[in-house]
Protein backbone atom coordinates (compact mmCIF):
# COMPACT_ATOMS: atom_id res chain seq x y z
CA UNK A 1 0.00 0.00 0.00
CA UNK A 2 1.08 2.98 -0.55
CA UNK A 3 2.25 5.78 2.17
CA UNK A 4 0.20 8.19 0.47
CA UNK A 5 -2.84 5.94 1.08
CA UNK A 6 -2.49 5.33 4.99
CA UNK A 7 -4.18 8.69 6.05
CA UNK A 8 -7.26 7.71 4.17
CA UNK A 9 -7.84 4.57 4.92
CA UNK A 10 -7.75 4.79 8.59
CA UNK A 11 -9.22 8.50 8.77
CA UNK A 12 -8.32 10.95 11.95
CA UNK A 13 -6.58 8.22 13.29
CA UNK A 14 -3.43 8.12 10.58
CA UNK A 15 -2.65 11.60 10.59
CA UNK A 16 -1.93 12.05 14.27
CA UNK A 17 1.14 9.42 13.40
CA UNK A 18 4.02 10.70 12.90
CA UNK A 19 5.97 10.57 9.35
CA UNK A 20 8.97 8.38 10.49
CA UNK A 21 7.11 5.73 11.79
CA UNK A 22 4.17 6.19 8.45
CA UNK A 23 7.28 5.64 6.64
CA UNK A 24 7.90 2.19 8.39
CA UNK A 25 4.38 0.72 8.40
CA UNK A 26 4.64 -1.36 5.36
CA UNK A 27 7.55 -2.93 7.50
CA UNK A 28 5.16 -3.26 10.33
CA UNK A 29 2.34 -5.09 8.01
CA UNK A 30 4.75 -7.27 6.34
CA UNK A 31 5.98 -8.65 10.29
CA UNK A 32 2.90 -9.03 11.07
CA UNK A 33 2.24 -11.12 7.74
CA UNK A 34 5.02 -13.40 8.55
CA UNK A 35 3.79 -13.65 12.16
CA UNK A 36 0.55 -14.85 11.05
CA UNK A 37 1.91 -17.28 9.10
CA UNK A 38 4.22 -18.66 11.80
CA UNK A 39 0.52 -20.51 12.98
CA UNK A 40 0.29 -22.48 16.07
CA UNK A 41 3.78 -21.55 17.35
CA UNK A 42 4.05 -17.52 17.91
CA UNK A 43 0.64 -15.27 19.19
CA UNK A 44 0.30 -11.79 19.60
CA UNK A 45 -1.74 -10.05 22.11
CA UNK A 46 -2.45 -6.91 19.86
CA UNK A 47 -4.19 -5.00 22.36
CA UNK A 48 -1.72 -6.00 25.11
CA UNK A 49 1.41 -5.85 23.25
CA UNK A 50 2.29 -9.57 24.31
CA UNK A 51 4.05 -12.02 22.23
CA UNK A 52 3.72 -15.81 23.16
CA UNK A 53 6.07 -18.56 21.77
CA UNK A 54 5.56 -22.10 22.59
CA UNK A 55 8.73 -23.51 24.00
CA UNK A 56 8.69 -26.32 21.78
CA UNK A 57 9.54 -24.02 18.83
CA UNK A 58 12.29 -22.64 20.72
CA UNK A 59 13.45 -26.62 21.04
CA UNK A 60 13.09 -26.95 17.07
CA UNK A 61 15.46 -24.59 16.69
CA UNK A 62 17.88 -25.70 19.21
CA UNK A 63 17.79 -29.29 17.96
CA UNK A 64 19.38 -27.93 14.78
CA UNK A 65 22.15 -25.88 15.96
CA UNK A 66 25.38 -27.46 16.21
CA UNK A 67 26.81 -28.33 19.71
CA UNK A 68 28.89 -31.69 19.14
CA UNK A 69 32.08 -29.84 19.77
CA UNK A 70 30.91 -28.47 23.24
CA UNK A 71 30.31 -32.68 24.30
CA UNK A 72 26.68 -31.71 24.04
CA UNK A 73 24.07 -34.22 22.39
CA UNK A 74 21.25 -31.66 23.07
CA UNK A 75 19.92 -28.52 24.64
CA UNK A 76 16.44 -28.11 25.86
CA UNK A 77 14.28 -25.04 27.30
CA UNK A 78 11.24 -25.99 29.68
CA UNK A 79 9.57 -23.62 30.81
CA UNK A 80 6.94 -22.61 34.03
CA UNK A 81 5.48 -20.02 35.71
CA UNK A 82 7.98 -17.12 36.07
CA UNK A 83 11.09 -19.49 35.54
CA UNK A 84 12.32 -22.16 33.03
CA UNK A 85 15.48 -24.51 32.92
CA UNK A 86 17.84 -25.72 30.55
CA UNK A 87 18.19 -29.58 30.10
CA UNK A 88 21.41 -30.07 29.03
CA UNK A 89 22.56 -33.82 27.86
CA UNK A 90 25.89 -34.13 27.55
CA UNK A 91 28.47 -37.22 26.91
CA UNK A 92 32.00 -35.79 27.95
CA UNK A 93 34.80 -37.67 29.50
CA UNK A 94 33.07 -40.23 31.65
CA UNK A 95 29.58 -38.42 32.09
CA UNK A 96 26.94 -39.30 30.30
CA UNK A 97 23.84 -38.19 31.26
CA UNK A 98 21.21 -35.11 31.54
CA UNK A 99 21.73 -31.91 33.73
CA UNK A 100 18.84 -29.92 34.55
CA UNK A 101 19.99 -26.23 35.05
CA UNK A 102 17.55 -23.35 35.94
CA UNK A 103 16.82 -20.03 35.48
CA UNK A 104 15.40 -16.52 35.52
CA UNK A 105 15.57 -13.73 33.60
CA UNK A 106 16.14 -10.47 35.60
CA UNK A 107 16.56 -7.69 33.12
CA UNK A 108 15.62 -7.48 29.08
CA UNK A 109 15.63 -5.08 26.56
CA UNK A 110 15.81 -5.68 22.74
CA UNK A 111 15.83 -2.48 19.90
CA UNK A 112 17.81 -1.01 17.43
CA UNK A 113 20.28 0.14 19.86
CA UNK A 114 20.50 -2.51 22.46
CA UNK A 115 19.97 -6.22 22.54
CA UNK A 116 21.02 -8.31 25.80
CA UNK A 117 19.25 -10.50 28.59
CA UNK A 118 20.21 -10.82 31.98
CA UNK A 119 20.21 -14.01 34.02
CA UNK A 120 20.45 -15.58 37.20
CA UNK A 121 21.15 -19.47 36.97
CA UNK A 122 19.71 -22.11 40.16
CA UNK A 123 21.50 -25.20 41.51
CA UNK A 124 22.47 -27.23 38.92
CA UNK A 125 21.14 -31.01 39.35
CA UNK A 126 21.25 -34.47 37.39
CA UNK A 127 17.89 -35.17 35.85
CA UNK A 128 19.36 -38.56 34.93
CA UNK A 129 22.14 -40.49 34.27
CA UNK A 130 23.27 -43.17 32.16
CA UNK A 131 26.32 -45.00 34.56
CA UNK A 132 27.06 -44.98 37.95
CA UNK A 133 30.51 -43.28 37.09
CA UNK A 134 28.67 -39.87 35.70
CA UNK A 135 26.89 -39.53 39.55
CA UNK A 136 30.13 -39.45 41.24
CA UNK A 137 31.47 -37.03 38.64
CA UNK A 138 28.64 -34.66 38.39
CA UNK A 139 28.42 -34.71 41.94
CA UNK A 140 32.44 -34.03 42.41
CA UNK A 141 32.66 -31.43 39.66
CA UNK A 142 29.67 -28.82 41.52
CA UNK A 143 31.30 -29.73 45.29
CA UNK A 144 35.07 -29.98 44.64
CA UNK A 145 35.85 -28.46 41.18
CA UNK A 146 34.13 -25.59 41.12
CA UNK A 147 35.84 -24.09 43.90
CA UNK A 148 38.60 -23.55 41.65
CA UNK A 149 37.58 -21.98 38.48
CA UNK A 150 35.60 -19.40 37.47
CA UNK A 151 31.84 -20.49 36.38
CA UNK A 152 32.06 -17.00 34.24
CA UNK A 153 34.69 -18.27 32.38
CA UNK A 154 33.19 -21.61 31.91
CA UNK A 155 30.17 -20.71 30.58
CA UNK A 156 32.43 -18.55 28.40
CA UNK A 157 34.29 -21.70 26.53
CA UNK A 158 31.54 -23.80 26.67
CA UNK A 159 28.65 -22.17 25.21
CA UNK A 160 29.09 -18.46 24.00
CA UNK A 161 32.38 -16.68 22.87
CA UNK A 162 34.54 -14.67 24.74
CA UNK A 163 33.07 -11.18 23.64
CA UNK A 164 29.44 -12.23 24.34
CA UNK A 165 29.37 -12.99 28.10
CA UNK A 166 29.82 -10.89 30.99
CA UNK A 167 29.77 -11.91 34.12
CA UNK A 168 27.83 -9.06 36.95
CA UNK A 169 29.12 -9.07 40.65
CA UNK A 170 25.47 -9.99 41.48
CA UNK A 171 26.21 -13.18 40.19
CA UNK A 172 24.30 -12.80 37.00
CA UNK A 173 25.17 -13.30 33.75
CA UNK A 174 24.29 -11.08 30.86
CA UNK A 175 24.47 -11.79 26.99
CA UNK A 176 25.14 -9.22 24.37
CA UNK A 177 23.07 -10.77 21.58
CA UNK A 178 24.81 -8.64 18.83
CA UNK A 179 27.47 -10.36 19.84
CA UNK A 180 27.00 -14.07 19.01
CA UNK A 181 27.67 -14.32 15.34
CA UNK A 182 24.78 -16.34 14.01
CA UNK A 183 22.33 -13.74 15.62
CA UNK A 184 24.46 -10.66 14.61
CA UNK A 185 24.20 -12.04 10.98
CA UNK A 186 20.14 -12.74 11.41
CA UNK A 187 19.71 -9.07 12.42
CA UNK A 188 21.17 -7.91 9.60
CA UNK A 189 18.54 -9.61 7.25
CA UNK A 190 16.42 -6.49 5.61
CA UNK A 191 12.69 -6.65 4.75
CA UNK A 192 11.26 -3.88 2.41
CA UNK A 193 14.46 -2.04 2.69
CA UNK A 194 14.46 -1.51 6.22
CA UNK A 195 16.59 -3.62 8.82
CA UNK A 196 12.82 -5.08 10.32
CA UNK A 197 14.88 -6.40 13.79
CA UNK A 198 15.49 -2.45 14.21
CA UNK A 199 12.21 -2.02 14.49
CA UNK A 200 11.58 -4.22 17.18
CA UNK A 201 11.27 -2.98 20.15
CA UNK A 202 10.59 -5.49 23.55
CA UNK A 203 11.59 -4.55 26.94
CA UNK A 204 10.44 -7.95 29.01
CA UNK A 205 11.17 -11.63 28.82
CA UNK A 206 8.96 -14.13 31.29
CA UNK A 207 7.90 -17.35 31.41
CA UNK A 208 4.63 -19.40 31.58
CA UNK A 209 3.74 -22.67 31.30
CA UNK A 210 4.94 -23.82 28.01
CA UNK A 211 5.38 -20.54 27.04
CA UNK A 212 8.19 -17.96 26.28
CA UNK A 213 6.54 -14.26 27.17
CA UNK A 214 7.50 -11.43 25.75
CA UNK A 215 6.48 -7.22 25.99
CA UNK A 216 6.45 -4.99 23.39
CA UNK A 217 7.88 -1.38 24.14
CA UNK A 218 4.88 0.92 24.60
CA UNK A 219 5.41 2.64 21.47
CA UNK A 220 5.93 -0.71 19.47
CA UNK A 221 2.49 -1.40 20.67
CA UNK A 222 0.70 1.69 20.01
CA UNK A 223 2.35 0.73 16.29
CA UNK A 224 1.59 -2.70 15.50
CA UNK A 225 -2.47 -1.22 16.45
CA UNK A 226 -2.27 1.14 13.84
CA UNK A 227 -0.67 -1.07 11.39
CA UNK A 228 -3.61 -3.79 11.99
CA UNK A 229 -5.98 -1.07 11.47
CA UNK A 230 -4.05 -0.46 8.41
CA UNK A 231 -4.58 -4.25 7.50
CA UNK A 232 -8.24 -4.50 8.71
CA UNK A 233 -9.76 -1.99 6.40
CA UNK A 234 -8.27 -4.19 3.31
CA UNK A 235 -10.26 -7.22 2.02
CA UNK A 236 -10.00 -10.24 3.92
CA UNK A 237 -8.37 -8.38 6.53
CA UNK A 238 -10.50 -8.50 9.10
CA UNK A 239 -8.93 -12.03 9.66
CA UNK A 240 -5.34 -10.85 10.93
CA UNK A 241 -6.08 -10.50 14.27
CA UNK A 242 -7.46 -14.68 14.65
CA UNK A 243 -4.34 -15.12 13.01
CA UNK A 244 -2.19 -13.46 15.44
CA UNK A 245 -3.92 -13.75 18.82
CA UNK A 246 -3.79 -17.81 18.26
CA UNK A 247 -3.92 -18.93 22.49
Amino acid sequence: MSIKNIAGKLGRGAKGVSEEIREKIPAYIELLKILARLGKNISLDVDNGILRIREGFVNDYLSDVSIEDKGLRSVRVSCADEKASFSLELKKFLFDGVIEVPFTVEHFIFNKDKRSVTFKFGEKKIDKVNNYYSKIIFWFSLSVISIFYDKGDSLKNSFFNQDSLTVNPDGTHTIDLNKIPELRELFKKNVVNIRYWDVIAMDRLSFEKGLITLRLSRKLTNIVRTAIGIIEVLPKGRFIRPLLNRF
